[in-house]
């Protein structure tokens, strides 16, 4: 079973990304700023870290390229999302070694989710997902409540 990392300053993304992650198997640690992410990465060693790219203390980018440098931790698969869509955005981030950008006005939750699996190669030949806990053939329940708010297919902003 992989392990992702969540970076996330707005806890309720946080926690919305993490229920629908576990729902498809993953186990889930987080973090609320690049600061914390660094720490949490050397102790935890995820296989994947979401992260958004514009947070206190450490940026995105900056813990990007910290984490790259480090030999522990460079080389974990990072998928970066941010709010910005701008080409230099997008550069920078790979010139950083991102695997995957994601601007979130431009993606849903299931895109995400989608990501994360292309990413961590969990897609066996005829599609469906190999998560290490058995073969998810057909998709996780399509509805998450947090909180009464129903986040099936809704975007992230």
């Amino acid at each position: 079973m992989s392990k992702i990392m969540l970076v996330e300053d707005d806890s309720s993304l946080r926690e919305i990304y993490s229920i629908r992650l576990t729902a498809e198997g993953y186990t889930i640690v987080s973090a609320g700023d690049g600061e914390e992410a660094l720490a949490v990465a050397v102790r935890e060693r995820p296989d994947l870290i979401i992260s958004d790219v514009m947070m206190p203390k450490i940026s995105g980018f900056d813990m990007l390229d910290i984490l790259r440098s480090t030999p522990e931790t460079k080389d974990i698969k990072v998928i970066m999302m941010t709010a910005l869509s701008s080409d230099d955005q997008r550069m920078r981030g790979e010139n950083l070694g991102a695997d995957r950008f994601l601007v979130k006005s431009q993606v849903g939750i299931e895109d995400v989710v989608n990501a994360v699996h292309d990413v961590l190669g969990d897609r066996v030949a005829d599609g469906t997902i190999n998560t290490g806990v058995g073969m998810n053939t057909a998709p996780v329940a399509n509805e998450v409540e947090l909180g009464g708010l129903d986040i099936r297919g809704s975007e992230v902003q």
